[in-house]
């Protein structure tokens, strides 16, 4: 036990004689999960749109109004097509409406007429949402004037097929507070990484065979090394979670104990994981990119943040699968968005705890070989 702790005060101090790294343990941390929530959201708004207007009746301005009641456009009026068609070009507008200078009138005498639409396609999802907020503003304004043109001539108006929507955990059906738990799996591998970066260390300075030449064994050396990244884990949970809420109005609707301790696990399972691999490894480099390439990078396409992984093919799916950041992922949203409890997260605390294990196991094991 006195061998564990002196191992444990020695990294303790190791890391606070370093106060930019400390720094970039904890707030190089939380600064990357604001800017990722932040610009990968996804929520598209006030997307640049020029309206030309040749239409001097009141349809053409009921249209407009139309568009401006959208808030995914942000209009500005101009008198000309080449100025709209030039500023498509220099990437300072998105789309451009034209509206031609019969367009009320062809309206009233229920002739067909058509509003061009120029969109900016080197954007393409920027492109492809325009498209259905455009299509979407169309077919509202054509039923609009059929109801009150049947209405106008007598006829009996049919109602429209309609539904009501009742949408749950994320009623503004906001892309922020759908990723941002997901978020939270790839940037809570820093304890990893500096866990996987503290062993090679040891290589990389040379004086591993010092350390393997102590009486301690191999448990205290490796809970010694991994243990206050471990605390630094949970320092950062705390931090993270209080930032989602305060930051992107989070919700917090269930258990927030059983939240960081779920967060525990999938430390332990990530850190774990960083030592197993920092014993193959020789610089601090190296096993630092591995480990943040595996637990970091991956878990951004394939832990059902953005993508779900129905939608992956078979052999990637199971990938998917064994990550650890999945199953964060899908506890943080249960137990933040949805407040659902162990009875239905025991298999994602499961294969964490597991992976845990196996891990740790594999490290001890693989240390053991170097120390023959």
């Amino acid at each position: 036990m006195n061998g564990f702790l002196a191992v444990l005060r020695n990294e303790i101090t190791l890391i606070r004689r370093d106060v930019l790294y400390l720094l970039l343990l904890t707030m190089g941390a939380m600064v990357t999960l604001v800017t990722m929530a932040y610009t990968l959201s996804g929520d598209i708004a006030n997307v640049p749109t020029l309206v030309v207007n040749f239409d001097r009746g009141s349809r053409g301005r009921q249209l407009v109004q139309a568009f401006a009641n959208d808030n995914f456009f942000a209009l500005e009026m101009t008198d000309r097509v080449a100025e709209a068609e030039r500023r498509l070009q220099e990437g300072s507008a998105n789309v451009a409406l034209v509206i031609p200078a019969d367009y009320s009138r062809s309206i009233d005498r229920g002739e067909p007429v058509r509003v061009q639409a120029l969109i900016d396609g080197s954007e393409p999802g920027v492109a492809e949402l325009a498209c259905h907020h455009i299509a979407a503003i169309a077919s509202n304004t054509t039923q609009r004037i059929a109801v009150k043109d049947m209405i106008r001539r007598g006829m009996s108006v049919v109602p429209p097929l309609g539904y009501q929507p009742r949408i749950r955990y994320n009623a503004g059906l906001r892309t922020v507070v759908s990723v941002t738990p997901g978020l939270m799996a790839c940037v809570l591998i820093v304890p990893a990484v500096g866990a996987s970066a503290a062993f090679a260390r040891e290589r990389e300075r040379g004086s591993f065979e010092v350390v393997i030449s102590t009486p301690l064994g191999r448990w205290p050396l490796l809970l010694g090394r991994t243990l206050p990244y471990v605390l630094l884990g949970l320092f950062d949970i705390g931090i993270f979670t209080a930032v989602a809420h305060l930051a992107f109005d989070l919700p917090l609707r269930g258990n927030l104990l059983l939240f960081t301790l779920m967060g525990l696990l999938y430390i332990l399972a990530t850190a774990s994981s960083g030592v197993l691999i920092a014993q193959f490894l020789r610089t601090q480099h190296a096993a630092a990119i591995a480990t943040f390439m595996l637990f970091g990078i991956a878990p951004t396409y394939l832990s059902d943040i953005f993508f779900p992984i129905s939608s992956m093919p078979r052999w990637l799916q199971g990938v998917a699968t064994a990550l650890p950041a999945t199953h964060f992922t899908v506890v943080a949203r249960g137990i933040l968005l949805k407040g659902v409890g162990l009875k239905v997260l025991w298999p994602n605390a499961l294969v964490m705890f597991a992976t845990s294990v196996v891990a740790g196991t594999l490290a001890y094991w693989r240390f053991r070989k170097t120390l023959d």
